[in-house]
């Protein structure tokens, strides 16, 4: 008769692998498989100890859903949309009912080959994460970009590799009064699907403003969506627009600054409302990342109440 540990031992996931020297490219992409591997492992150990001590909860999850992160999974393209000049949402298709996986605001890897070597980048899909038969990602392509100008190629009928979820962020309803994000460009990603956990949960009773930064009007990812969460009480938003010389074909509901944001408007945004019970979220580049990170912390909120994606 097989012992309790042992049993236990079969509900175990399998120990991550660690990467070859030959899967780094060495070009400094970010996250290195190595940084994968090290979240692997961390993610692995986590799982081995709700297992050990009862909570199988997780475990459930995992096996509802066809993403893991300790193996790369091909999922076929089913839709291409171009958003904007250099922005692209790519659909792709999953069996039946299943969902991606993964919470929200969890990223997601995908790899390609160049040159003969691996190179990988994460995205976070803008699709519910309990979307069914589907999950979708925004892409902006960089012409001199590593990565962007191979999925430029892609097309409808592709087979893509990815895995995942990665990603430290969790969030729990009603544990602060607001959330302040600052998004720019592509970095609405991540806090969009956060948006639409919250405004999707009847219970969950956060404030949520968001400052978007882009160029202009047509830069702005998103936007129909984004209006559609304006309907709701507890969502409202902002447009920095720093090269739009019109600001007056907002539309109703949106409010547009026609210049760009300064560290200062960052701060009196967030000093608006009570600093311990506030969070704030940011994506977007480096620069802007530092500035928003920066004006977080003049304004008083303390580091655990501050997040980068």
């Amino acid at each position: 008769m097989a012992s309790a540990s042992s049993d236990i031992e079969d509900l175990l996931p399998p120990k991550p692998r660690a990467p070859q020297p030959s899967d780094c490219c060495g070009s400094g992409c970010c996250p290195c498989v190595h940084d994968i591997y090290e979240q692997d492992l961390k993610n692995w150990r986590k799982k081995c100890d709700q297992i050990k001590n009862g909570d199988l909860g997780e475990k459930i999850v995992e096996i509802n859903s066809v993403l893991v992160p300790n193996e790369w999974r091909e999922f076929e393209i089913v839709k291409i949309e171009q958003v904007n000049m250099n922005t692209y949402c790519y659909t792709f298709g999953l069996q039946g009912t299943q969902v991606l996986g993964g919470g929200v605001g969890q990223h997601i890897i995908v790899k390609q080959v160049k040159n003969g070597r691996v190179v990988t980048r994460q995205y976070t899909p803008v699709s519910d994460v309990n979307k069914t038969g589907l999950f979708e990602v925004l892409i902006k392509i960089y012409p001199k970009g590593k990565v962007t100008p191979l999925i430029k190629e892609w097309k409808v009928g592709d087979s893509i590799p990815w895995r995942g979820p990665f990603g430290d962020f969790t969030y729990q309803a009603n544990s602060y009064k607001r959330i302040v994000m600052f998004a720019a460009g592509t970095g609405i990603a991540p806090l969009y699907q956060i948006i639409k956990a919250i405004i999707g949960n009847e219970n969950d009773n956060t404030f949520i403003k968001l400052i978007y930064a882009n160029k202009s009007i047509s830069d702005i990812l998103l936007r129909d969506e984004l209006l559609d969460c304006c309907q709701f009480w507890n969502f409202t938003m902002c447009h920095y627009l720093s090269e739009e010389s019109d600001i007056s074909k907002k539309r109703y509901r949106e409010e547009m600054i026609g210049r760009r944001m300064s560290k200062r408007d960052a701060r009196e945004e967030i000093m608006r409302g009570p600093i311990e019970l506030t969070l704030v979220l940011i994506c977007g580049t480096d620069s802007f990342n530092k500035d928003m990170i920066n004006s977080a912390k003049d304004a008083g909120i303390p580091d655990r109440n501050i997040f980068k994606f």
